[in-house]
């Protein structure tokens, strides 16, 4: 080549040179970036996941569990307050939020056979899984809860789903009271015994056995 035109040539390269290595500066740059992005992003996670762990872990403690306690009676105390109405917990708030799950539970309790510690379970988990249920339904919904229709709605649905709860609770307080079965179902069994033994003695009437006829079996219904 001749010398001219390696003279013209050598800034060129030398150019080319310093673009090719400012490129690869650049590009190493943005890598070591992103790499320290990504280290930062993975350290904030274990941090946060460390802070969880040491949350739960401070849970199983007496401190943490008696920590959680008072938050869970505090966010029921304000759920409470909030469902209650202008004014708060006063008397007449009480009687009108409360009354109709009471006489619901008086109903219940009422209507359910057996001796007074069974009607009492039986109207107590029914008034109190009534009124539960329709304090969570409309503290749920929030602002929503408290206009007249939202309120309904929550009132009602939150009124059955709570009895259907509290029943169930009080059937299993029933089954343990009484041995495994509820007054309902201990009445239902003793019909379907007296069902069987009148159905007993028509059959032995019929074939003239055991001392009956079926004279004897009129009126025993």
């Amino acid at each position: 080549m001749p010398l001219p035109a390696l003279g013209a040539a050598v800034p060129w390269l030398i150019g080319a040179g310093k673009g090719a290595l400012g490129l690869a500066v650049k590009g190493g740059g943005a890598k070591l970036a992103g790499a320290a992005a990504g280290a930062g992003a993975k350290a904030a996670a274990s941090s946060k996941l460390a802070a969880a762990v040491a949350a739960a872990k401070g849970l199983g403690t007496a401190g943490g569990i008696k920590g959680a306690a008072v938050n869970g009676a505090r966010f029921a105390g304000n759920a409470l307050t909030k469902y209650m109405g202008p004014g708060g917990m006063t008397a007449g708030n009480i009687a009108a939020n409360f009354a109709p799950d009471a006489v619901f539970g008086v109903m219940q309790g009422v209507m359910t056979p057996g001796d007074l510690g069974d009607k009492i379970i039986a109207g107590g988990s029914t008034a109190i899984g009534g009124a539960l249920g329709g304090v969570g339904a409309v503290s749920a919904l929030g602002k929503f809860g408290q206009q007249g229709g939202g309120r309904m709605l929550a009132e009602f649905g939150g009124g059955m789903v709570g009895d259907m709860v509290g029943q169930s609770a009080g059937d299993v307080m029933l089954r343990a009271k009484g041995g495994g079965t509820t007054p309902w179902e201990k009445l239902q069994q003793e019909g379907d015994q007296q069902y069987r033994q009148q159905l007993e003695r028509q059959i032995l009437a019929q074939y003239g056995i055991g001392g009956y006829n079926q004279t004897d079996l009129i009126g025993m219904g």
